[in-house]
This record gives structure tokens, sequence and C-alpha cells, in this order.
């Protein structure tokens, strides 16, 4: 449904997210993928468990009478990747796409496949990480508005009933998730995983927010402090989302109107999103910290 990735009114392929979680292997290198543990497929060794007799995974796939079933053309990539990723989870998410393309834009139906192919996957390939950019950093998660979930409001469900997401304050920001000092939620992580999550020295930055709460000049493995990282991604984000609207404008006259035309008019929706996104992550954050921009561009 993309309920929290845009709500299919902004391009984010996930398949590159299935298939990084379907390769995660839970008990360290040696042990069984997730795909795996869905197939079915039991352990080996001390970690042995029962396993049933089979295994499956299930979506909840917003389609609907939109004449491009979706409501966003390109987010039907999404539906047809869950399906060819579930049958065989060792695919290639840009081969899965490559598959997509030549089925929605038949090299027949159009006037320069090959344009077609490298302007689709220019736009697609990173989609899902450039709307982590100008969304949630570092792992924070749910900043939305509350009720429809669309657009930026960071303290949104801050203070509610259903939760805690971010706990910024003015001296860092990031929930403790620790078994140290926090909700000890690491601990449901098998070795090796529960102590790379358990310390911020070796907790992957994308995560880094979701297990801890660190001040906002932390360094992340990156060289960038946390603060530095929310502003760059957020501008970069912004910038990615228009690079994809001038991208997409190659394909006019190429490709079926009324699909360039949907097409372009998401887009256009999604570089005024990402920009109020921006906006919204970075004033707030700069008020709460008091850490100017290094770069010294504008926050509101």
């Amino acid at each position: 449904t993309q309920e929290y990735t845009g709500q299919q009114r902004h391009v984010c392929y996930l398949g590159p997210l299935w298939r990084e979680i379907l390769g995660f292997r839970p008990w360290g290198e040696d042990g069984r993928t997730v795909a795996a543990v869905v197939a079915g497929e039991p352990a080996k060794g001390p970690t042995r468990t029962r396993s049933g007799p089979g295994g499956g995974l299930v979506a909840v796939a917003n389609v609907g009478d939109d004449p491009y079933w979706c409501g966003h053309p390109l987010a039907q990539a999404n539906l047809y990747a869950f399906g060819r990723l579930a049958w065989d989870p060792e695919l290639d998410p840009a081969a899965v796409l490559d598959e997509w393309i030549d089925l929605t834009f038949p090299p027949t139906a159009t006037e320069d496949p090959a344009l077609v192919r490298e302007t689709v996957h220019a736009i697609m390939d990173d989609s899902w990480r450039t709307y982590e950019r100008y969304t949630a950093p570092l792992g924070v998660g749910f900043m939305v508005n509350p009720g429809n979930h669309y657009g930026p409001q960071v303290d949104g469900y801050e203070y509610s009933q259903w939760g805690t997401y971010h706990f910024a304050d003015r001296d860092g920001v990031g929930v403790d998730r620790t078994r140290a000092t926090g909700t000890g939620y690491t601990d449901q992580y098998p070795p090796p995983w529960r102590d790379v999550y358990e310390s911020p020295e070796t907790c992957p930055d994308e995560l880094l927010l979701f297990f801890h709460h660190v001040p906002y000049d932390h360094v992340l493995h990156s060289g960038s402090t946390v603060i530095q990282h929310i502003y760059d991604t957020h501008f970069a984000g912004v910038e990615q989302v228009e690079a994809m609207f001038r991208r997409w404008q190659l394909l006019a006259g190429v490709i079926d109107p009324a699909l360039h035309e949907r097409v372009t008019d998401r887009l256009d929706e999604q570089v005024l999103s990402a920009r109020e996104w921006r906006d919204h992550i970075n004033t707030y954050f700069f008020r709460k910290s008091g850490v100017p921009d290094a770069k010294g561009r504008r926050i509101h």
C-alpha cells in the first residue's frame, strides 16, 4: 500500500528494500536468511528449530479502479516486484525492474526503448533511499500527520497513545532501545545482531536513532555529525526528486502521452512534498539543537 512510503503518490521502488530484508541473516553469516525462514527451511546445528510444512509471503496491495491500477503508473513496479521476489527471493531488483519496464513500455510501442529504460532506472533504482533522505533520517521513523499518514509532522505521534518515535530534545535525538539502559528491544535479536545494535559504536548509521538516543554532535561512521546528516540528506533528497522530474520530461513524445502526463503530475506533487518535508524537518531540528547548517544553506 506504501502507506508509509509516499502512498503511491511518490516514486518509491521497494524491490531493493524487500531484497535486503529477504537476504538478511538473523543468526549471523552462517545462519538462514529471512527468505529461508519464510520458506520453512529448517535450521542447522545448535540453533535448529522446528520448521512448519512450508511458508509464504503476504502483502496488502492498494489496487483500485484507477486506469493505472495503483494511482501512480510507476507504483505498479512494486506490485510486480513483490510477486517476483516472493517466488524467487534471490532475484536482483534491478533485473526485476527491467522485466517490468519491458512489459509496461514494450519496445515496439515506444520511440526510443533505450532512453525509456535508462530514464526509468535513473528515476526508480535509488528512489527508496531518496524517499528516506527527505523524510526519516537514521532510522528515526514515524514523523507523519496523524490519521492520513501523508506529509510531515515531526511531533504528530510523539505524545500520543501509540508511542514515542524520536525523543528529540535540546541535547539529542533517538530512542534508547538497548538492554543496558533502554527498553531492551535489542534483546529480541539473536547474536551477533543483539550486540551490534546494542552499541552506538557498532550500530549501522541507518539504524542508529531507532536503537539509541545520541547527542546532535555524535559522529556517524560516515564522518558526519547526526545534525549535519539530517540537514544534508534532506537537502539532497529534494535535489534528487527535482532531478527525477527533469529526467521524466525526456520521455515527452516518446511514450503514451496520457501516461506521461499522469507521472508528471505525480512527480510535481512529489517535488512539492519533498520540499515541505525538508523545510519541516530541518527547521524542527535546527530549533531543537541550535546548531546551524555547516554549509550555510537556508533553514527557516
